[in-house]
């Protein structure tokens, strides 16, 4: 009797064994399983995870939830980003004592994106963590006074120097725009997000560093991270940047986010920049990236020349990461291209040893 037992035990332990040495294999798990193993930094990852995202044209109903359901069946990447811009109703700011008629948003206006997520959950979450996109509190104020698209610059100027004028007046819109994010953080939980892709204004410290972000405008930013880590277990902290402004110092400001895995810019800096290990020892916590979002190869969709740019990233990648690029790539990227690259990328550690 003994002896059988000890015979099953064997018999377990090794089909654990067997498991275990395969784990990383796009055949053996789910892509929710291959994310989980991107935080045990202790190991390697041969499977190399992929994230590309796009800002899709359709924001909303069955036509967002195709659109992002599409998007992760021709790419291959491995988790469902929900791309959702949020263009609230504006508020008009003419003066800075118009900063405090920007009020809390009504619960209501949330509901089209969490019907989204609702619905990504029920087609994908079973095989794909769902991770909405959540922009940072001062990016959402500036669309609630009046400008809107990123494009917008002059808009987006006229805004920048009402804060300048007396960036204190700005704490009561913070404020309330901070509240309604962290309402829809909680709501988007409930309603199968397992984490979230946290959006801080990186390019901002162009016109707001210093103390001025740190006490005026980081107290509100860090809260969605803090937030999200208390109440999801998969959160990438996303560093925006895109006024090559940024030095070896700037991280600084963000070393005490949460977030699970880091997602910063790599290619737009005032001086040399870090690398994908440098900046992941720095934050102590895997990294997301590596491809520029603007190469002219994936503008032109030149497979073999994104191919060789994927061969000297992944030559020195921490070995524990998630292959991604600076920020959201050209809407109009050629997708079978980018699939092509996805599927090379995942089993490039097995196949380049």
């Amino acid at each position: 009797m003994k002896q059988t037992l000890k015979s099953s035990l064997a018999i377990i332990a090794l089909a654990v064994f067997s498991i275990v040495a395969n784990a990383q294999t796009y055949a053996d798990y789910n892509k929710r399983e291959l994310l989980w193993q991107v935080l045990d930094q202790s190991r390697a990852n041969d499977y190399v995870p992929v994230f590309f995202n796009i800002h899709f044209p359709d924001k909303s109903g069955q036509k967002a939830v195709q659109s992002h359901i599409d998007w992760y069946k021709t790419t291959h990447v491995d988790f469902v980003n929900v791309k959702y811009e949020y263009f609230p109703e504006i508020q008009a700011v003419e003066t800075t004592k118009d900063w405090k008629k920007i009020k809390p948003f009504a619960p209501e206006t949330w509901e089209e994106q969490l019907n989204v997520i609702r619905q990504l959950k029920r087609e994908l979450g079973s095989e794909a963590l769902i991770i909405p996109t959540v922009f940072s509190p001062l990016r959402v104020l500036i669309q609630t006074a009046g400008s809107q698209l990123s494009s917008d610059r002059e808009g987006r100027r006229h805004f920048v120097e009402l804060i300048k004028q007396d960036p204190k007046a700005i704490k009561p819109a913070l404020e309330a725009v901070t509240q309604s994010l962290l309402y829809y953080i909680r709501e988007a939980r409930k309603a199968g997000a397992d984490g979230f892709y946290i959006s801080s204004q990186g390019d901002d410290l162009e016109e707001f560093g210093g103390d001025v972000f740190n006490t005026i405008i980081k107290p509100y930013d860090i809260q969605l991270s803090q937030v999200a880590a208390q109440i999801a277990p998969f959160n990438i902290l996303h560093i925006c940047e895109s006024g090559g402004h940024f030095t070896s110092s700037t991280f600084n400001d963000y070393k005490d986010y949460p977030g699970s895995v880091i997602n910063p810019p790599l290619h737009n800096w005032q001086d040399k920049g870090l690398s994908l290990k440098e900046i992941s020892q720095f934050f102590g916590r895997p990294v997301l990236g590596g491809l520029n979002n603007r190469s002219q190869a994936l503008k032109e969709g030149n497979l073999k020349e994104l191919k060789a740019e994927v061969d000297d990233i992944l030559k020195d990648a921490p070995a524990n990461f998630i292959f991604g690029a600076d920020d959201s790539v050209f809407n109009d990227v050629d997708q079978e291209v980018l699939r092509k690259l996805v599927d090379y990328i995942h089993t490039w550690r097995q196949t380049h040893k």
